[in-house]
């Protein structure tokens, strides 16, 4: 009880250290050129990334979040008659066992959250990120819900998703402007994120690895941005 009394406390210190910290550079507005003076992974230059963040473990939820992500991923997989569908970053795989149960799914996780989902749905595919080779992956749909922003090193995650045989990509994640304003410059509030795009940003730094077809706003709580993605044809 204690180690957990202790946790809370210490979670709760970082939450108010993110708060006062993001108010400062709010405050001081265009001047956080000078503190950081050029663009990281497509995010206007101010705008300060964090550089630790507290793991977020999703094994409790269900369809708290992201609903509209994996409501998106249906509709298309349903109109391609897609039959194959790889979830990167699953988290809980409730969302991915609810709204693709009949589907060929392969989950895609952490070791430590794999082994926990390997016992949960003993019946399903499950893989380690750390042991996957991208490379041996086919997939009609691949979908990575609201994950990139939980990632030190983005570019290594969609080097990753751009191995994969796929006919489309749903990734997702916090557009920046309609959660926190278009004045924030980080980091965020949230204490598992590393960063936050705004629409603009997000597509412009996604069209480096893919095409997007399409971008959209969710409706649900989450507010977040998607993004269809096709595998960008080799130059010629």
């Amino acid at each position: 009880m204690m180690l957990i009394h202790n946790e809370r406390i210490r979670h709760r210190i970082f939450i108010l250290g993110r708060i006062i910290t993001g108010g400062i550079y709010r405050l001081l507005g265009p001047l956080n050129k000078f503190l950081q003076p050029k663009k990281k992974y497509g995010i206007k230059a101010g705008y300060h990334h964090a550089r630790y963040v507290e793991i977020f473990d999703d094994r409790p939820n269900t369809d708290q979040w992201q609903l509209g992500v994996y409501e998106s991923a249906v509709s298309l997989v349903q109109k391609m008659n897609g039959k194959s569908v790889i979830d990167v970053g699953c988290g809980s795989a409730f969302k991915l066992m609810e709204m693709f149960g009949d589907y060929d799914t392969t989950g895609i996780e952490l070791s430590g959250t794999h082994d926990w989902l390997v016992k949960k749905y003993p019946s399903k595919r499950w893989l380690a990120f750390e042991n996957t080779n991208p490379r041996n992956l086919c997939a009609d749909l691949v979908i990575c819900s609201d994950v990139i922003e939980h990632v030190k090193n983005p570019d290594g995650l969609l080097d990753f998703l751009k191995l994969i045989n796929f006919e489309f990509l749903v990734i997702s994640t916090p557009e920046r402007d309609r959660v926190r304003g278009s004045h924030d410059f980080g980091p965020p509030e949230n204490t598992s994120h590393f960063r936050e795009w705004n629409d603009r940003e997000f597509k412009e730094y996604v069209s480096k690895w893919f095409y997007i077809s399409e971008q959209m706003i969710s409706a649900d709580k989450s507010v977040s941005q998607i993004l269809l993605c096709k595998i960008k044809s080799p130059v010629v």
